[in-house]
């Protein structure tokens, strides 16, 4: 597809950008996709919570997702939809675009999503009426009705479809044939929405140090065999499903089921090395040319034979599918059955001989397409193919003649370039003593490629009988592509089976080679003794932690010195969460999870100098933006907050946002080194205290030596051991500098002592918490008890209670 701006009836000329680059763009922190053109086009209805329409059209795979988000006066869950899905093109109303007076979301797309082109249409391409004849007429056959039931009502959703379209029609020349596309209705609130620097700090889809290192999410998932199953993966990281009955659940059984059967999962990767990439080919099989000409002839009965290897690999997948019982497994099979496939390709076989193939390499590739149509099809194609084997036959011995003649070794090679050329060794004639019937010699290392004046004429001869067979077969050729799209959904649909499974057994891969367990989908967090999926390389080189949020317990406050591992444990948190939703098994040895919708992170120091914007404004800025948008079904990790500034100022104002972290009742894991904070926030509801664990010791030579455990426990970090003031003295610090460090220290903690709660106000809140504590443990008993074991728990509960009453009186 041409990418080059045109000018077209009823357009505004497109807008630039006027946007410097950015050192990272979006499209760099998700990682390299393969170039796909996809056009995306917008409305939007204005107003306090303006909804928003979305249609990405992509040209690349003929697949179609259409949205209508009802979004906020930010637009967050707009820019953030077309940061994953990173159109090429993003069109909008000529109404909404310069010179006219842009509308903010313009704007703001111009501002976060600076590697789309952004273009005007006319206004009327936005038409309710002409979207629905395009979905009635474009959609699969069996997915118009259901189609219609998704949109009925999404008035923007359906009008941004039809205003892609004529600008694909208009802009491009490309139509598609008619029942040929994917189009899918996708709720903004099924899938998992992940803050994009979350991307970056995390290394989800690319490693932050080094961009071509496996070391990341992405990179430990993709076990996939077909390009296919790649995308389908890479798609489901940006925007994991949040739907646990329809996707997550049956993905979970399904893996359970590979991993369990040994046999049937080493075939499955066996017959998935077969399969090439489909949706690109199916995609160009169902445009409809303007105008033909011998490429794309030859481009078409490339395509068919593709397509032929496909189908005649997809038995072999539904075969070794047989055993399968889970469902999701099953219907798999059900679509890659025998019946549709064994149509397609008879069709395909009364018209293309059996045994010829799609090559790679060009000669073979040429001569599989010479004699690709059976023989007794066309007799001017039999001729042509007949006088294309005899000037083949003359070459060759027009080679053996001249190595005859002039005692040389010439090797016969082909391009699709030169077509039929020779090469000879350095070794075995003297360069200035070439022959002259050798012409265009040109040396290369030790060899000389060369041709003679008769292979060039002969060259021409076959090419114009190669173009005659193309020509010939160019009839038979477009009558079997017209059966071939008739048949795109189901084609299509295998394709999605193919690649489900692809990246199933990928996960399959990861889970028996690492010792995974399968995840239950709870109310709950509670993860024993998980690991950092990036970090966990073999046996014993990750210590392994435990994880528990509920609506009691879900803001966690975690101390610790340097490097003893808060980081690694709060981010742990977030990527094995984000694998859990796309259906993965994770590394623990037992996980429950509890469906999230959005993630956030504000975890690197970094400044912006570009932005003019200091480490404390970006700090604060993307705070703002967690706060605005975080709620009880969000996730978020948070590492050093405040520390950009003054510390009285970063401890107050850290304070403040933990305050309003914890009002939103979201899963929230804070890395900090104030103490102050937990113990401020200790007393608070929902609030939990922890820190990686450290071990003090002294060397022969009276060094202090500290000993990371990298092991996670209740309470706040030992305070009286003064970690940093140890390194400086191991490092070798003056001895007065380490003297009155300790002096300031002791100071500080006594003037914190003497202002801390009276006891009976702590007891006061210590005896609140217990309660909330008693609350929040009785309701999971409800929730999740057997009746066997419900009675022995809740007397133990009974116990530690009154115990634990009596401990807070005596305090």
């Amino acid at each position: 597809m041409s990418r080059a701006s045109t000018s077209r009836p009823g357009t505004r000329p497109t807008t630039a950008s006027g946007r410097k680059s950015r050192a990272a763009t979006a499209s760099s922190i998700l990682g390299h996709s393969e170039s796909q053109s996809i056009i995306c086009s917008i409305s939007e209805a204005r107003g306090v919570t303006p909804s928003v329409g979305v249609a990405f059209v992509n040209v690349s795979l003929g697949e179609v997702t259409l949205s209508q988000i009802c979004d906020n006066q930010s637009y967050v869950k707009t820019i953030h939809k077309l940061q994953m899905m990173s159109p090429s093109r993003v069109v909008f109303m000529s109404t909404a675009c310069p010179p006219n007076r842009p509308s903010t979301l313009f704007s703001l797309i111009q501002e976060l999503v600076p590697e789309a082109k952004i273009d005007s249409f006319d206004r009327s391409a936005w038409s309710e009426t002409s979207g629905l004849e395009y979905l009635r007429k474009l959609a699969f056959e069996n997915d118009v009705e259901p189609l219609k039931v998704a949109t009925q009502g999404k008035y923007y959703a359906i009008s941004t479809f039809s205003a892609a379209m004529k600008y694909i029609e208009q802009g491009f020349a490309i139509t598609f044939a008619p029942h040929s596309l994917r189009i899918h209705y996708q709720p903004s609130e099924d899938t998992m929405m992940i803050d994009i620097s979350a991307f970056q700090s995390l290394e989800i889809m690319q490693n932050s140090r080094n961009p071509k290192s496996k070391d990341c999410l992405f990179g430990l998932l993709n076990h996939t065999s077909t390009p296919m199953g790649t995308r389908m993966l890479r798609s489901n990281i940006l925007q994991p499903p949040t739907r646990h009955d329809a996707f997550i659940v049956p993905r979970y059984e399904a893996l359970e089921e590979l991993t369990t059967n040994e046999e049937m999962f080493l075939e499955i990767r066996k017959a998935l090395k077969h399969f090439h990439d489909v949706e690109k080919l199916l995609t160009k099989l169902i445009i409809i040319p303007a105008a033909t000409d011998v490429a794309h002839v030859e481009e078409q009965i490339n395509q068919v034979l593709m397509m032929k290897s496909f189908l005649e690999a997809v038995p072999q997948l539904n075969k070794v599918l047989a055993p399968a019982r889970s469902a999701l497994l099953a219907k798999i099979r059900e679509t890659c059955d025998l019946d549709t496939t064994g149509r397609i390709l008879h069709r395909i076989r009364r018209v293309i001989e059996a045994d010829v193939t799609y090559a790679k390499s060009p000669l073979a590739l040429r001569n599989q397409r010479t004699f690709a149509v059976k023989a007794g099809i066309s007799g001017m194609l039999d001729v042509a193919r007949q006088t294309y084997k005899e000037l083949t036959e003359q070459i060759h011995q027009h080679v053996h003649e001249i190595n005859e003649q002039y005692g040389t070794n010439a090797d016969l090679r082909f391009d699709n370039g030169r077509k039929y050329w020779l090469r000879l060794k350095c070794a075995d004639i003297d360069e200035s003593a070439l022959p002259d019937v050798f012409i265009n010699a040109v040396r290369k290392k030790d060899k000389i490629e060369c041709q003679t004046l008769n292979l060039v004429k002969l060259n021409l001869r076959l090419s114009d009988t190669t173009n005659e067979v193309v020509i010939r077969s160019d009839a038979i050729v477009h009558r079997l592509v017209k059966d071939i799209r008739e048949e795109a959904s189901s084609l299509f649909r295998i394709c999605e089976s193919v690649a489900l499974v692809d990246m199933l057994s990928s996960f399959g891969q990861l889970a028996t080679t690492r010792d995974y367990v399968k995840p239950d989908i709870t109310g709950t967090l509670a993860l024993k003794a998980a690991r950092h999926p990036i970090l966990d390389k073999g046996p014993s080189s990750f210590v392994p932690n435990d994880y528990y949020a509920t609506e009691a317990y879900c803001f966690h406050i975690i101390t610790g010195c340097n490097m003893s591992g808060k980081s690694t444990y709060i981010r742990s948190v977030a990527l094995l969460q984000i694998m859990a939703q796309i259906g993965s098994f994770v590394p623990a040895e037992y996980a429950a999870f509890s469906i999230i919708h959005h993630i956030f992170a504000r975890v690197s120091m970094d400044d912006s100098i570009e932005l003019n914007l200091s480490t404390f404004s970006v700090e604060m800025r993307e705070m703002a933006f967690i706060l605005r948008n975080i709620d009880d079904r969000s996730l978020a990790i948070i590492d050093e907050l405040g520390r950009g500034t003054s510390t009285r100022d970063g401890l107050s104002i850290a304070i403040a946002m933990s305050e309003a972290l914890i009002q939103s009742r979201a899963s929230v894991w804070f890395a900090t080194h104030f103490i102050e904070l937990a113990r401020v926030l200790a007393d608070r509801p929902g609030v939990l205290n922890l820190h990686l664990a450290a071990k003090n010791s002294t060397t022969a030579d009276g060094l202090p030596q500290i000993t990371m455990l990298y092991k996670v426990t209740s309470g706040t970090i030992d305070e009286e051991e003064h970690y940093g003031i140890n390194l400086a003295r191991a490092i070798g610090f003056p001895s007065s500098f380490i003297e009155k460090a300790e002096e300031v220290a002791g100071y500080l903690r006594r003037t914190r002592e003497a202002n801390r709660q009276s006891s009976e106000s702590r007891k006061l809140m210590a005896r609140r918490r217990l309660i909330l504590n008693l609350h929040e443990a009785l309701k999971q008993a409800r929730a999740s008890g057997s009746e066997e074991a419900l009675p022995g728990y809740l007397r133990r509960l009974q116990e530690e209670f009154i115990t634990r009453m009596g401990e807070v009186g005596e305090m």
